[in-house]
Formats: C-alpha cells, sequence, structure tokens
C-alpha cells in the first residue's frame, strides 16, 4: 500500500482520536492455534485503515530468488482494492509482474481457498498451497509444502481499544518450494525453500505503533522468527511481541516472555526525529509453556543494506500534510545470529545470518 495514501485518508478521523486517553490493548491471549484453511480467507474489513497482505518468498542458492505478493486496501477511493505482484530470477532469467486491480476485477472463493488477481492466483490450504502466474508465453507455478508448521501467535492477534480494532498475523516460518517456471519457450524445474506470511488490520500501520522490528534467520531446517511493536501514547506506549524458534516441524520455542538488551545503537541523525535504531541486541527469555525451555542470544549487525526516508518519495504537496502524522524511516540490515535454546532433551545451536528490518513511524 502505499503510504501517502494511507496517511491522507486516515488524516480526518485521527485528528479526535490522537486527543482522546489511553486505550486498552490486548495481544496474543488464549491457546495455540492450528492455523487452517480459514485464516487464508480475505477478512475485506470496512475500516479506511483496513490492509492485507499476503507474502511468500522463495530461495533456490545460487541459481535465484522468487517473491509473490498480493495486498488489498481500502485507501482513497473505493474499498477491497487488489495489487498484485511479483518475480522470479532464476539461471539469468527473469518473469516479473504488477497488476493493480478493483474490487470486482479480482475474486476469491472460501472453500476451496484461492484468490484469482490479474495474471496471478493463491490457492490451497497451509500444507499445500500453490502460486501460479501466467504473462503471454511466460509463466510459473509453485508449490509451497510447510518444513516449519503455519503458525499464528496464540489467537493470532492484537486488539487495540474499546472497539476492539485488531491486527492479525498467521507465519509460514519454513516451506519447501517446487515447481517450474517457462520462460522464453523454455521449461525450467526449481526447487529450494522458502517462507511467509498473512497478514490483515483494521488499523494503518502508524495508528498501530511508532516503532516497529522484525528479525528471521533459517540455517538448515531450524528458524528464528522474532517481530515487535511499540504501540502510540494513544495505546499505551505498550511493547508487544514474539519469538519464534523451530526445527523441522517442531516448535522448539515459542515466546512472549522475553527481555532485548541492546549492545549497538544508531542515532539518526540524517532525521529531525533523531531516532534511536537498536542495530545489535542480546536477547534471551522463556517458552510460554514454562521455563523447563529458555533461550538466549545475540542479533549483530553486519551491513546496513538500505535507509528510507518514505517521505522523501512523496511530492511536495503530499509529503507536507502526511508529515503532520507520520514520519517513517526504514532500516534494512543483514544481521548475524547466534540462537541457543535449551530443552529437556538437549541444547539447540542456530548460528548464522539473517535479515533484520526496523520501522520508525514517529517519535
Amino acid at each position: 500500500m502505499k503510504l501517502a495514501k494511507l496517511i491522507l485518508a486516515s488524516a480526518a478521523c485521527l485528528l479526535p482520536f490522537a486527543a482522546s486517553a489511553a486505550e486498552p490493548v490486548t495481544g496474543f491471549i488464549g491457546s495455540r492455534t492450528v492455523v487452517n484453511e480459514g485464516h487464508m480467507v480475505p477478512h475485506l474489513g470496512k475500516d479506511e485503515g483496513y490492509g492485507e497482505k499476503y507474502t511468500f518468498n522463495g530461495n533456490f542458492g545460487a541459481r535465484g530468488t522468487f517473491y509473490f505478493s498480493m495486498t488489498i486496501s481500502n485507501l482513497g477511493m473505493g474499498d477491497h482494492k487488489m495489487e498484485s505482484k511479483g518475480r522470479l530470477t532464476i539461471d539469468g532469467k527473469s518473469f516479473k509482474w504488477k497488476k493493480k486491480l478493483d474490487d470486482d476485477e479480482w475474486s476469491h472463493t472460501k472453500s476451496p481457498f484461492s484468490i484469482t488477481a490479474g495474471p496471478a492466483v493463491l490457492s490451497g490450504d497451509p500444507d499445500n498451497l500453490v502460486m501460479t502466474a501466467k504473462d503471454g508465453a511466460d509463466s510459473i507455478k509453485f508449490t509451497f509444502t510447510p518444513i516449519g508448521r503455519a503458525w499464528r501467535p496464540r489467537n493470532g492477534q492484537v486488539q487495540f481499544g474499546k472497539e476492539r480494532k485488531a491486527v492479525d498475523f498467521t507465519v509460514f516460518p519454513l516451506m519447501k518450494v517446487t515447481g517450474t517456471a517457462t520462460i522464453g519457450g523454455e521449461t525450467i524445474a526449481i526447487e529450494g525453500t522458502g517462507f511467509g506470511s498473512h497478514s490483515w488490520a483494521d488499523l494503518a500501520v502508524y495508528e498501530q505503533a511508532t516503532m516497529t522490528r522484525e528479525f528471521r534467520g533459517i540455517v538448515g531446517d531450524k528458524t528464528i522468527y522474532m517481530r515487535e511493536m511499540l504501540t502510540p501514547p494513544e495505546y499505551g506506549s505498550k511493547l508487544i511481541h514474539y519469538v519464534l524458534v523451530t526445527k523441522g516441524k517442531a516448535n522448539l520455542i515459542e515466546s512472549y516472555k522475553f527481555v532485548t538488551a541492546p549492545t549497538e545503537t544508531l542515532t539518526d541523525t540524517q532525521h529531525e526525529n533523531r531516532y534511536q535504531v537498536e542495530e545489535s541486541f542480546t536477547i534471551q527469555g522463556f517458552d510460554a509453556e514454562g521455563d523447563t525451555r529458555q533461550f538466549r542470544g545475540k542479533i549483530t549487525k553486519k551491513k546496513l543494506r538500505k535507509r528510507e526516508d518514505m517521505l522523501k518519495k512523496m511530492g511536495a504537496a503530499v509529503r507536507m500534510v502526511a508529515s503532520r502524522y507520520s514520519k517513517p524511516v526504514r532500516y534494512d540490515y543483514d544481521a548475524d545470529f547466534h540462537i541457543q535454546v535449551k530443552t529437556p532433551e538437549g541444547v539447540e545451536d542456530l548460528k548464522g545470518t539473517g535479515r533484520y528490518e526496523v520501522y520508525h513511524w514517529n517519535k
């Protein structure tokens, strides 16, 4: 979704909201959830700030990579507009698409689940997701099957305020990717690994958080995934987060009780808000089911891949209005990780290089 449109569309409702007292926030309650076909179906919210996204990535080693996304939003005129896009690079060849569609130009079914959006189709269930796209003679077909099981943090939701507006998360931590691509008349067999997510929200992202960050590391059949958000003062400046550590189909750690401590911090002197970015940090905590499982480790900056001041991409007039509500900057890092997980069966070790991304939305 386009941040400029998001901010402008939500500006009118933000003014009275900002003047109100802090509202309650509830994050990730209940027991562990088994992800099913119903969690794949579009939420199709009615709020102006509603947004929803399906994202899947594939990695084929030295041969190439794959990215696939479908984004639904209510921004501007009309509701439930769709952006469908993807790209494949393989053996020096490429295939990509990008299509913007009104609500009557794309369709979905609930059971069996499927979304058809321009040249692309996403269908299946969490144990067998199929992604296809076709443009002229070029096409792809990939099947994503779990190495690590699809997962939701407890009930999967953070609920905001008395109206209980929700932000919803489903995570696909590690998957096997198989399929074919036909590019330039040549059909190529492809196999690798990947991951994905499906999320939706009744609130624009800068209404949910002043800061968000996530880290993902993969080594063999093991993964670590951390996500964190700091709610704005309107919602009590509350830190909400989770960590998932998997080995094969087993969840080694599902934690909401952990602490991080910065070991290297960047002060962004290029920005008027002088955002404080934790570039490297230690982490330790316990599994949600008790202290017989615990973890500790460190995430260490390897390289800042990109710093992006998102307002600078906007035109002057739009930027002037948008900056009244959000001043977002994105920091994208390669980061080394070393995580140890203590279980009743012994100690599991995860060590490698992952991806760490921080957004500061407001001071």
